[in-house]
């Protein structure tokens, strides 16, 4: 679609070139931007926004969604005051969704990928040490069943699954130390 706009007594040709609100691509006057109209975009979308930095352009994508990534792993390079930067995974998951192309011009925040863990993180509440798996890679699960035994504070607390589904991934095993918040283990849902 094409519009003539005129502000403050200038006048611009402007064509809607893709639609995905809330971000628009838009050519004026022939010189082509991208112009987002809300918040955040795909703010719907669940799982780990990775967003960018600094304001830039998409100069390369390196993954390609439903791939695995590991943490450390580039996603894509960000072209930035004439330099490339790397932009990086934060975690070990799966590419759920990329939000950019190639060219696309973008501003600090804006969201670049979304990555997935691939199901449900379970995390410890406290601080401990890993005194039993009770459960494996692969097993079925219900939610609230244990998985795990922790330590901590000599008493011994059950780790449990926060869904009915499947292990599909132990982080830990007999004898860590994890931390508050540590991930020690992965349930897909059913």
């Amino acid at each position: 679609m094409k519009f003539r706009v005129t502000v403050n007594n200038r006048s611009y040709e402007v064509e809607i070139l893709n639609a995905d609100p809330p971000v628009f691509e838009v050519s004026v006057n022939g010189k082509k931007t991208l112009i987002n109209v809300g918040e955040k975009k795909h703010r719907e979308l669940s799982g780990n926004e990775v967003v960018a930095e600094m304001a830039g352009t998409v100069v390369r994508i390196v993954v390609e969604e439903g791939e695995r990534v590991k943490a450390g792993q580039p996603l894509l390079i960000l072209e930035a005051m004439k330099m490339e930067n790397e932009v990086a995974s934060p975690i070990d998951g799966k590419v759920e969704k990329i939000l950019v192309r190639e060219g696309d011009k973008v501003s600090q925040g804006d969201p670049l990928v979304v990555l997935g863990t691939g199901g449900v993180e379970v995390r410890v509440t406290i601080s401990g040490v890993i005194t039993k798996i009770l459960k494996k890679e692969g097993e079925g699960v219900e939610e609230g069943e244990p998985i795990m035994i922790l330590e901590a504070m000599k008493m011994e607390n059950e780790v449990t699954s926060p869904v009915r589904g499947k292990i599909s991934r132990i982080n830990v095993k007999e004898g860590d130390k994890v931390s508050q918040g540590d991930v020690v283990a992965v349930i897909s849902e059913h």
